[in-house]
């Protein structure tokens, strides 16, 4: 019941009595030798009172209907960090599987048999004696998926050129593409139009390298190859690479040729013929 309608009511009422009764006090109170001056202070009092119910009544009432208005306030409406729950109609999207096989660290085996490629990331390749951390994305994809209940959601492209499924794989609410990502399983790689998620890979990627997580750490760190202005001596059965000497200082005509084939000492081939040392040697 809304109160504050009824006090207001009986406030306008109360008028009504007060007016009245001013004029003559025995309309309302026959029996009474009620004063036209008391009359009117009583009425007065009992109007005012119902007109300070009315107003308090009001904003108690406006408070219980907030409480139970379902729309959200601004509060729960605030920015809260990303998490990997999808959208109410992304889930509609989705489709329901279990992951018997994990082929590497990006591909799948689901139950109908079909393979699915993960969406959005490349892994270390486990072919060809693999890639340095291949061996543990796919364990870690293992771990993630493997005869698990999962769900698949679909982007643009139904397959790529090797007829493999492309999909986002879910468990639960957690994507495991940025997963892997995350953790240095994986590298973000864009193959459009399939980007939905794109921007979330690459910030996943980028805290990756800069806490060095899996392949992005000394593990899979390629060796640095130093630059030498000199050509470092290279031994060839009894000869040295050495393209300092001059051709008065060969050993031999054969001695010039090796230091000129397989050394690079073109300075010993002036005229470009392919023969060194022509004056010596033809």
């Amino acid at each position: 019941m809304n109160w504050s309608i009824v006090f207001l009511f009986l406030f306008l009422f109360s008028l009504v009595v007060l007016i009245v009764g001013t004029k003559n006090p025995q309309t309302i109170f026959p029996k009474s030798n009620v004063t036209r001056i008391r009359f009117f202070l009583a009425s007065l009092f009992a109007s005012f009172l119902l007109l300070s119910l009315s107003i308090a009544v009001s904003p108690a009432t406006e408070k219980r209907e907030s409480l139970n208005d379902p729309t959200p306030t601004p509060t729960q409406l605030g920015t809260e960090a990303p998490t990997f729950s999808p959208s109410p109609t992304n889930a509609a999207n989705r489709i329901k599987t279990k992951i018997l096989n994990v082929i590497d660290g990006d591909t799948v085996k689901i139950g109908d048999g079909k393979v699915v490629r993960l969406i959005g990331i490349d892994a270390p390749e486990t072919s060809k004696g693999g890639e340095c951390y291949a061996q543990e994305a796919t364990k870690r994809l293992e771990e993630l998926v493997l005869n698990k209940e999962v769900e698949l959601e679909k982007d643009v492209s139904e397959t790529d050129r090797y007829q493999r499924l492309l999909r986002y794989i879910w468990v639960g609410n957690i994507l495991t593409n940025e997963v892997l990502v995350w953790e240095g399983f994986a590298k973000a790689s864009s193959y459009p139009p399939d980007i939905k998620y794109q921007d979330r890979f690459r910030e996943a990627e980028r805290v990756a390298r800069e806490k060095r997580l899996g392949l992005w750490g000394s593990a899979c760190a390629k060796p640095t190859v130093k630059s030498s202005a000199t050509t470092a001596p290279q031994t060839g059965g009894s000869y040295v690479c050495n393209c300092s000497k001059t051709c008065t200082q060969m050993s031999s005509c054969t001695e010039a040729q090796y230091q000129l084939n397989v050394c690079g000492c073109t300075a010993r081939d002036a005229d470009k013929d392919g023969i060194a040392c022509d004056a010596d040697c033809q």
